[in-house]
């Protein structure tokens, strides 16, 4: 069995113990325990765990679906299992439309949690496996960067700046039209001569300029009906 980064949120101190007893003794690191969904943001925030043990009611006014709504906005989503006692039909909806890895009805008893655990790490690795990647060499180092997280692409002459959704920019020599080759036609689209931009992270566009967060970038006038009518598509 694999050793894995947990974060338990759990608001019942006792289960929340047992839970952490039987991970530990298992071999597994515990990185943090919260109560509440603002300890959970915290930790979570702080260990970037490998999975997280969600309690749907926690103590304060939001739960642990709120919880997962956060997980699944940042860079490092990991995935998450829910804690449950009995729950309304409303609560199992709300739970479900989140997309949990998976579910643990209490008492939590630790051969459904270790078996659990080892199901969903397995899927979970499977699809880190099967991510579309791209080899980036800045002249030093070969960094591999999933499709997913390039934002753009900006050519000056010979060289190439590509912009990452974390905030790192990495500058490799490589000709625009070589590099698009590489890159999924239905995902990404050239702006401008200078500019290459991943669909999946616009924000806003107008006449002539796609936004990106903070970032702008320029559409020419002779790829604008060609842009646009991506924009479009639902």
């Amino acid at each position: 069995m694999s050793s894995y980064r947990i974060l338990i949120v759990e608001d019942e101190v006792l289960i929340a113990d047992n839970i952490k007893r039987y991970l530990t003794r298992k071999g597994h690191q515990v990185v943090g325990m919260a109560i509440s969904y603002d300890e959970a943001v915290e930790l979570f925030s702080q260990q970037l765990p490998d999975i997280c043990l969600l309690d749907i009611k926690l103590s304060g006014h939001k739960s642990g679906i709120d919880v997962a709504h956060f997980i699944e906005q940042q860079p490092h989503n990991c995935p998450f299992i829910y804690l449950t006692s009995q729950m309304d039909a409303q609560t199992i909806e709300m739970a479900k439309a989140t997309l949990p890895a998976g579910y643990l009805s209490k008492p939590i008893h630790k051969e459904g949690l270790f078996a659990t655990l080892e199901i969903v790490m397995h899927k979970q690795q499977m699809r880190e496996e099967k991510k579309p990647s791209i080899p980036l060499f800045d002249g030093t180092q070969t960094h591999l960067v999933e499709l997913k997280d390039i934002l753009f692409l900006q050519s000056d002459h010979i060289y190439l700046q590509v912009y990452l959704s974390d905030g790192r920019q990495i500058i490799q020599r490589n000709a625009l039209k070589d590099f698009m080759g590489q890159l999924p036609a239905d995902q990404f689209v050239q702006t401008h001569r200078s500019y290459v931009i991943n669909l999946a992270h616009i924000s806003r566009w107008d006449n002539l300029t796609v936004y990106m967060g903070n970032h702008s970038i320029p559409i020419s006038r002779s790829r604008k009906k060609e842009v646009h009518s991506l924009l479009s598509m639902p």
